[in-house]
């Protein structure tokens, strides 16, 4: 679990202050899956249980398993120690400073964050557990990976990379111990997830300065202080090289000499270990690992690379045609229910069925940016319809599922509209969700509480707050209830008769 279990902080700087804004009417309220990551007041150990022994050490921090008592729900809990952070890293607190880059984000192949906690002694982030590992231990304990396994591999590690720099983020530290499987047996439904962003930035100027990372993965010019996002894709080719082979390009004793080697940047195949690797593959690792950063690929030029067609998905026609009819009907919804709706598919662990969705996602999203942008819709819409009839049906689209107003379809986003009700609001997703939202365990969810979770520093008045709970405040008590929950969410399904036990 490397990079995971890391005690280190050097997140550079606090992200850009944003100035509150006042709302007047409960639709000007405007949300995203990152809102819903926020810092629990409560003891961790009040809210979770932790199992028996950690899945990952560092010198300063522990990745365990870990229950959340109330819904039962299993996620992973990255324990950093306060006794390993300077006094001026725990007085701003900049190991959350990784928190604030995930909550950013949302792509399926980049790690969801939770919520976090502090205590006298710890800091506590709340993740998704990935049963599957990580790609270093894979290797360790399978050898080298098929090309077709390490393909799919690249494709979703090229694809949460260009997700990132689309959005200024730089990793600085992609190497096996940070790439998540998600599903340990199956190749059809396994996918990669980037995590540990505890040294990654944002890129407010055309170069980054200072040096940052894992030696043996750094890129050239990452030694000399002066880079940009392509050292992700140097990272990303001494990955491909150890998948193939178990073995480093620039293998050496110690740090000094990983250093010099790289920066001379020379690297060889040697045949006892790459004499069935494909010249296709080899082209792709040559590609990524070119010394120049100028000539070296960006990620969305790697993934136009031919050797990672033979991972290519096949979408499963079914789910695209649903997923479109879907987009094509779609009705404004309450905004109360929308706003459950994202809470729910943003913070439930186990939704089934997405990886279908994904691959419809991923078609769809032809730039590979990880949003569904108004042109990408139309062309979609195109395949059925006049171009004229296609772009008021974008329009109509995107001003009903863009609950954040990026002008953009977000993952999660799409996943409120494209997921079955049926597999979403299940008698114990529902019942989950509202443990999740009740954060002081009342049994119902109060103004307080509403304000919590909307809370973003904007002004919301008192009059919103309340005109948005009476659209499940059946019985007029000021709170809402599980009955009052799960009827505001299944209105619309044939299902049993919600019941508060």
């Amino acid at each position: 679990m490397g990079g995971i279990c890391a005690g280190k902080v050097m997140i550079q700087g606090p992200l850009s202050p944003r100035h509150p804004l006042v709302y007047n009417t409960k639709y000007d309220i405007k949300f995203n899956a990152g809102q819903f990551v926020q810092e629990n007041t409560e003891s961790f150990y009040d809210i979770y249980t932790l199992d028996k022994s950690p899945i990952g050490t560092g010198a300063f921090a522990e990745v365990w398993l870990c229950t959340h008592q109330l819904s039962n729900e299993l996620r992973a809990v990255k324990i950093l120690h306060k006794s390993g952070i300077s006094e001026e890293d725990i007085r701003i607190r900049s190991v959350f400073m990784e928190v604030e880059i995930l909550k950013t984000l949302d792509h399926p192949n980049i790690l969801k964050v939770y919520e976090y906690f502090e205590d006298d002694q710890n800091y506590y982030i709340i993740m998704e557990y990935c049963e599957g590992g990580d790609v270093f231990d894979k290797l360790e304990q399978n050898g080298p990976f098929t090309e077709r396994y390490a393909a799919k591999a690249m494709r979703f590690l090229l694809s949460g990379l260009n997700y990132l720099h689309s959005r200024r983020v730089v990793h600085r530290d992609i190497k096996p111990e940070n790439l998540l499987i998600t599903n340990g047996g199956s190749f059809e439904d396994f996918n990669i997830k980037i995590i540990d962003f505890n040294v990654a930035t944002r890129k407010e100027t055309k170069k980054i300065q200072g040096v940052s990372g894992t030696t043996d993965y750094m890129a050239p010019e990452v030694f000399r202080g002066v880079y940009d996002e392509k050292c992700d894709l140097w990272s990303a080719g001494i990955v491909l090289y150890l998948m193939m082979s178990t073995c480093l390009p620039f293998a050496s004793p110690n740090d000094e000499e990983a250093e010099k080697n790289i920066c001379i940047g020379k690297f060889s195949f040697p045949n006892e270990i790459f004499g069935n690797v494909s010249k296709s593959c080899k082209d792709l690792i040559i590609k990524l690992l070119t010394k120049n950063p100028s000539s070296r690929p960006s990620a969305l030029e790697a993934l136009t690379h031919p050797w990672l067609k033979i991972a290519q998905e096949r979408v499963d026609k079914s789910a695209y045609e649903k997923t479109l009819t879907k987009l094509k009907t779609i009705k404004s919804t309450s905004k109360l229910k929308d706003l459950f709706t994202t809470f729910m598919i943003s913070q439930l662990s186990n939704l089934t069925s997405t990886r279908k969705l994904e691959k419809v996602f991923y078609q769809i999203d032809k730039n590979k940016d990880g949003t569904i942008n108004m042109e990408e819709l139309i062309e979609e819409l195109q395949k059925e319809m006049p171009l004229e009839d296609a772009k008021r049906q974008a329009e109509e689209i995107m001003s009903n599922i863009d609950s954040d107003g990026s002008g953009q379809v977000d993952y999660t986003e799409y996943l409120k509209i494209a997921i079955e009700e049926e597999t979403l609001l299940t008698k114990e997703n529902l019942k989950k969700a509202f443990c999740y939202f009740d954060k002081d365990r009342s049994g119902s969810i109060e103004k307080t509480e509403m304000r919590k979770w909307l809370g973003t520093g904007d002004i919301i008045p008192e009059e919103i707050i309340t005109d948005l709970m009476n659209e499940a405040d059946v019985n007029g008590d000021g709170t809402i209830d599980l009955s009052e929950f799960e009827s505001l969410l299944i209105s619309r399904l044939d299902l049993e008769e919600p019941t508060t036990a």
